[in-house]
């Protein structure tokens, strides 16, 4: 009830042009009161565990599971560093600047790093909302055999053997993510490609990855949650034209890192 206008005000309440809500929605079941149709669900999801995952030219950027808790931030949304799929609300200056890449075929993980980074790169800051507006029949619970039913894309992937491997190569490709020296199908790259507010090494080197080993650091969640928004929200420009990131020094080390033997 009434979702879109507390969406509309959850986004204007960051003062940001640039701003994208943005997550993977939680769970349907039990969310909504089926008297009043009102969210009952008081916890939200926040972007900030990431990891590679696949082999060769699948190798890639990967968004895992992501934390659920009661938003820490009141009145405002949350700052958080990755781009979701799954719900994503900006101005529509945001899908022209990042249009979705029609050289992609076959793709389904990895296309986040591509649309986060490509929009991190044209001023674009993504925000955790601090009240769901939608949620997500996933195949759990009560849901999970009329999910189990639904079909998948990936189905039909015999029929296009060789197509995902050269549109993730691509993907990498574009956004700096990939092999060195590896060529990729570079149709279009200037309309998919990157822009010129930020870099990409800026992007990496704020956030723990490191793209020359293919390895992050770990445990992210813990800074995103409790220190990103104070760290980092007086670098928005006055105009409210996003963040200045010439003015954010912050490097992310991992602060619990597993020693090795």
């Amino acid at each position: 009830k009434d979702w879109d206008d507390d969406l509309v005000g959850q986004w204007e309440s960051a003062n940001n042009e640039m701003a994208v809500a943005t997550t993977y929605p939680s769970d349907l079941s039990g969310a909504i009161n089926p008297a009043t149709h009102e969210s009952q669900h008081f916890l939200r999801p926040i972007m900030c565990k990431t990891d590679y995952e696949g082999n060769g030219d699948n190798r890639h950027l990967r968004h895992g599971q992501q934390p659920e808790a009661r938003p820490v931030t009141k009145g405002e949304p949350m700052l958080e560093p990755f781009w979701a799929a799954g719900f994503s609300f900006a101005r529509g200056h945001f899908v022209v600047q990042v249009p979705y890449d029609q050289f992609l075929p076959m793709v389904f993980q990895g296309e986040e790093i591509n649309i986060g980074l490509r929009g991190f790169t044209f001023g674009y800051d993504y925000y955790a909302i601090e009240r769901s507006v939608c949620f997500h029949m996933y195949a759990i619970k009560e849901n999970k055999a009329k999910r189990k039913k639904v079909k998948l894309f990936w189905e039909n992937s015999n029929e296009f053997k060789g197509v995902a491997r050269q549109a993730m190569r691509r993907l990498n490709g574009i956004i700096g993510m990939g092999r060195p020296g590896e060529d990729y199908y570079r149709e279009d790259e200037n309309k998919y490609g990157m822009g010129k507010i930020r870099t990409t090494e800026k992007y990496f080197k704020t956030f723990g990855i490191h793209v020359d080993t293919q390895a992050v650091e770990d445990n992210l969640c813990q800074f995103v949650s409790r220190s990103m928004m104070k760290v980092f929200k007086p670098a928005l420009r006055s105009n409210r034209m996003g963040l200045d990131y010439d003015k954010i020094e912050y490097v992310y080390k991992n602060p619990n890192p597993v020693k090795k033997n």
